[in-house]
C-alpha cells in the first residue's frame, strides 16, 4: 500500500502566491499613500512658517527688506531664494541653516548650507538635497515626483502698499487676499499650473499648498 504523499499542489502555491502578491500591493499602496500625507502635511507646515516668518520679518524690519524685492523670480512670482533665506537668516527667522562668512555688512558675508542652501524648499525638495551628501545638486537637479529643485521653492508676495491685502498686482496668484504675506508651493509634481482651465492646469492645481484660506481669498 502507497503512502499518500503530503505538500502543496502547484495550483494551491499559485494561490499563496497571488494572495501574498495582492497582499503586498495593498501594503505598498498604503505606505505609499502614508508617506504622500506626510509630504503634504509637511508642505502645509513650510509655506504657513514661510507666511509667519515673513510677517515677522516685516515688524523686525520696520518696514519690507529691499532683498524681497530684488529676488529671482519663476514667471512672475517672487522665490524665496538665496537672498530671502539669507536675509531671513540675518534677522533670526525660519531657522535657516547659514553661516556668517565676513564682515562687509552685505548678503554675500553669509552663507547657506544644507537643506537651505539654495533657499527655502518644499519637503520634495528637501528629500532631494538632504541625499545630496556630496553637495553635487544645482538649482536644475530633479526631483523624482516632477520638476526641478528651482520649482520646488517657496513662493510669496507681500502686502506693499500697507492696505491689509496681498493683491495679484503684488504678485499673488489670486485677486485679492486679506494678509500681510502669503506663502505657497507647487506641490509634488512642481507645476503651479496657474494658467488655464485644461486637465492638466486644474490638476496641477489641485497640487499646490497654499498658506490661506479661501475665507482669505477675493477672486
Amino acid at each position: 500500500m502507497k503512502k499518500k504523499q503530503s505538500g502543496f499542489t502547484l495550483i494551491e502555491m499559485l494561490v499563496v502566491i497571488g494572495i501574498i502578491g495582492i497582499l503586498a500591493a495593498v501594503l505598498f499602496g498604503g505606505y505609499r499613500y502614508a508617506v504622500r500625507s506626510a509630504r503634504k502635511a509637511k508642505a502645509v507646515e513650510a509655506v504657513s512658517n514661510a507666511k509667519d516668518a515673513l510677517e515677522m520679518l516685516f515688524q523686525r524690519s520696520e518696514g519690507w527688506p529691499r532683498a524681497l524685492f530684488s529676488s529671482t523670480k519663476e514667471g512672475k512670482f517672487r522665490v524665496m531664494d538665496a537672498k530671502v533665506a539669507k536675509t531671513l537668516f540675518k534677522h533670526g527667522l525660519l531657522g535657516v541653516d547659514c553661516k556668517k562668512t565676513g564682515d562687509q555688512g552685505t548678503l554675500d558675508d553669509y552663507k547657506l548650507r544644507g537643506v537651505d542652501r539654495f533657499g527655502i524648499a518644499d519637503p520634495w525638495a528637501q528629500d532631494v538635497l538632504k541625499r545630496d551628501k556630496n553637495g553635487k545638486a544645482t538649482l536644475s537637479t530633479s526631483v523624482p515626483s516632477g520638476g526641478t529643485i528651482q520649482n520646488h521653492l517657496i513662493y510669496f508676495a507681500v502686502d506693499e502698499d500697507d492696505d491689509g491685502f496681498v493683491t495679484e498686482a503684488e504678485g499673488a496668484p489670486a485677486k485679492k487676499v486679506r494678509a500681510k504675506a502669503i506663502a505657497w508651493c507647487a506641490g509634488e509634481d512642481g507645476v503651479l499650473g496657474l494658467n488655464g482651465n485644461g486637465a492638466e492646469a486644474l490638476k496641477a492645481r489641485a497640487d499646490n499648498v497654499y498658506s490661506w484660506q479661501r475665507g482669505q481669498e477675493d477672486r
